[in-house]
């Protein structure tokens, strides 16, 4: 279970909690932006429809609204520094309106950055002032904020045309969250479309409507392609075999995962295994 150092931050003060942290504890969507700094170990993250590697000294940054869960993949747990920012966090500073940004300019960060010094000298920074909590500490640690979030803004906005949702897009994030949150913590066991529609207190026509709407996917669509990325994240990151790795992912048999695998990932499941253990060895 991967352990994180989890920073609560509003305009007021910083909240410092130590707990761990599992595929199912997190809430699948929030507003505020989430910043991650790795200090020890490895892990595999799926964001939205990416499936990233990291590793100490790598930061990444989370979107608001943006779908994200860590795969446990038994290796060596990545150990991280978290910090939640309200889009509201800089009020004042019209350089840094977060609000302004993703809300009506329907701009995004780049998620990883790879061994960023700058970057990651700053959380760390930011990090032990919270651990300390000594006089002054929230003023130091907005101030270290304030720098880091320079740098992304000079450095790091997604150049992928990968807009931010728009205004009437974010009011139905709320419908289908529930949803969301359940298909992150039970991908393995079989849902339904009137399971998550009853989750989320809608009709199983308007849960549909409003998922595609959100998701550009239907809800078993959006279900079978989070199950291949687990398998895939597993498949590359441990020595489990295919049959085993597809019953746990909440595949009926290993032929219909090897099936799934193929369409999404354009080859078989031995075929990618093969491919990664090679550049592994090649590397």
């Amino acid at each position: 279970m991967a352990e994180v150092k989890n920073y609560l931050i509003d305009t007021d003060k910083v909240a410092y909690i130590d707990r761990p942290d599992s595929i199912s504890g997190r809430t699948a969507l929030h507003e505020a932006i989430e910043l991650k700094c790795f200090y020890e170990g490895t892990a595999t993250l799926l964001i939205e429809s990416q499936t990233i590697s990291v590793k100490a000294g790598d930061v990444v940054v989370i979107n608001p609204y943006e779908f994200h869960a860590t795969v446990e993949t038994g290796a060596d747990t990545g150990k991280y520094h978290l910090f939640m920012l309200p889009l509201d966090y800089f009020a004042g500073i019209p350089e840094l309106d977060l609000q302004e940004l993703f809300l009506t300019q329907g701009k995004v960060f780049q998620t990883l950055f790879a061994a960023d010094e700058e970057l990651y000298s700053l959380l760390m920074r930011a990090a032990h002032e919270a651990q300390q909590n000594t006089s002054m500490a929230a003023v130091v640690i907005k101030g270290l904020l304030i720098q880091f979030f320079a740098l992304l803004l000079r450095r790091g906005i997604d150049q992928g045309g990968r807009p931010a949702p728009g205004k009437s897009l974010l009011r139905r994030y709320s419908v289908i969250d529930p949803a969301l949150r359940r298909i992150k913590s039970a991908y393995a066991e079989p849902l339904t479309v009137e399971e998550l529609a009853g989750l989320c207190g809608v009709s199983k026509h308007y849960f549909c409507r409003t998922f595609k709407a959100v998701t550009g996917k239907s809800a078993m669509e959006y279900l079978r392609d989070f199950r291949l990325r687990v398998g895939n994240a597993l498949l590359t990151g441990t020595d489990r075999s295919i049959a085993e790795l597809s019953a746990c992912c909440g595949f009926e048999n290993q032929n219909y995962f090897s099936r799934c695998y193929k369409q999404y990932y354009g080859e078989t499941p031995s075929q990618s295994r093969a491919r990664n253990l090679k550049n592994r060895l090649d590397g």
